[in-house]
């Protein structure tokens, strides 16, 4: 598929970026005893109904409703670093006979959420369940279901304006999205006494020709990061990916998802880890192949590709890679120096390189040194930078060792 129909599920900084941080969350600390923390990733070419997926990291996930023994193993939910909290597919839910309790205001209205993703925006009801991954269950968790089927009230006109609406599987060649990047909640403060509340949750009256109104969410309410509402490992994650086989891609690769920094012997904080701490829309700064533009900057397990602007390199003809850099000289050697904002200030040089994805073998699910993004103002190190790393992400005022989040670190 190309570039410009696939996802980044980075939330648009437009929307967003005032909707984060100052959540009043509480520092974890050595739990004991430990539970089973870590959950096998795994990279493939997704659901059946997805038509087939590049550089996607799926998790499986258990939902119930909550307080009961109706719960489904939902597999091949994208892994999203950019993004917060778990949303899920709403035909795929109801596939597996799993009904969720709706959320609802103070005037008894369903609540409905519209979120901004890379190529287009979600829409549909706020429920409550409670999601196991490992052995790590948060009770009672607000999830928002994607209704792919219109069997709620419709959105409102700015909310999958002009074709955007992606709710469907094939939309994100995903059951859903675990969005466990560096804040907790998916709006934050800025969503709790706005004078104009943003668009982003709705209060709705019942039926699909039901009227919705932007309104004010309190924190408890809002979509939350899953890891935030453990009861232990409950301050950060760790993505680690081994390298690929082959350099022209491999059809799967398989690692693990771990939870909690500094919590248990399998998470502890290494030395000389590069952190980068983050801004209040989840941003640090890069500076690319020598430039001296401060560009906003992100780790994104939901990206593809790295993604960052450089008119010097070709882009792909078509038609399989539209939108991708197929560089003359490939691969092509690159660098970009990132620097953490605020108390997480480190400084490091990244050498990358970007190849040309016509080189890749027919099949292949996981593609290192993918890059694209003609036009973009931001630096998105997405799937090709978890390959052979382990990747940190620290959720905002939980500490770890000497560090407290939000951040990101290598």
């Amino acid at each position: 598929m190309g570039r410009k129909s696939q996802i980044g599920t980075a939330l648009l900084a437009s929307l967003l970026g005032a909707c984060v941080g100052g959540n009043g969350t509480t520092a974890a600390g050595k739990m004991a005893p430990p539970v089973l923390n870590t959950t096998t990733l795994t990279v493939d070419a997704g659901p059946s109904a997805g038509g087939g997926a590049t550089n996607h990291a799926y998790v499986t996930v258990k939902v119930c409703q909550h307080a009961s023994t109706q719960c489904a193993s939902i597999d091949h939910v994208l892994l999203d670093t950019a993004s917060w909290g778990l949303r899920l597919v709403g035909s795929v839910l109801a596939a597996h006979s799993v009904a969720l309790a709706p959320e609802r205001d103070s005037s008894n209205r369903g609540i409905e959420e519209c979120v901004t993703f890379g190529a287009g925006q979600t829409w549909g009801p706020v429920a409550l369940a409670d999601v196991t991954l490992a052995g790590e269950t948060a009770t009672n968790l607000p999830v928002q279901i994607m209704d792919d089927s219109g069997a709620g009230a419709p959105p409102p006109a700015t909310c999958g304006a002009n074709g955007t609406l992606i709710n469907s599987v094939s939309g994100f060649n995903a059951n859903g999205v675990l969005g466990v990047g560096v804040f907790a909640q998916d709006c934050g403060a800025a969503c709790t006494t706005a004078s104009t509340p943003l668009p982003l949750y709705y209060g709705c009256s019942s039926g699909t020709a039901g009227v919705c109104t932007a309104e004010n969410m309190p924190l408890d309410m809002q979509v939350t990061n899953p890891v935030a509402m453990f009861a232990a490992d409950n301050n950060g994650i760790i993505v680690d990916l081994p390298n690929l086989q082959n350099a022209n891609g491999d059809a799967t690769v398989q690692g693990s998802l771990l939870f909690g920094l500094d919590t248990q012997t399998d998470n502890a904080l290494p030395a000389g880890l590069t952190v980068l701490g983050t801004n209040a829309s989840g941003d640090f700064t890069a500076t690319y192949n020598g430039g001296t533009t401060l560009l906003p900057s992100w780790i994104d397990s939901g990206s593809d590709a790295y993604d960052f602007d450089d008119s010097t390199i070709a882009t792909c003809p078509g038609p399989t890679f539209v939108g991708y850099y197929c560089p003359a000289n490939a691969p092509l050697p690159l660098f970009a120096v990132n620097t953490g904002n605020g108390a997480n200030n480190a400084s490091s040089t990244v050498q990358f390189a970007v190849a040309d994805p016509r080189s890749f073998v027919s099949g292949a699910a996981a593609l290192i040194d993918l890059a694209g993004g003609a036009g973009s103002s931001n630096f998105i190190w997405g799937m090709p930078y978890f390959y052979g790393r382990k990747i940190f992400v620290g959720i905002e005022q939980r500490t770890a060792g000497a560090y407290t989040g939000p951040y990101f670190a290598y």
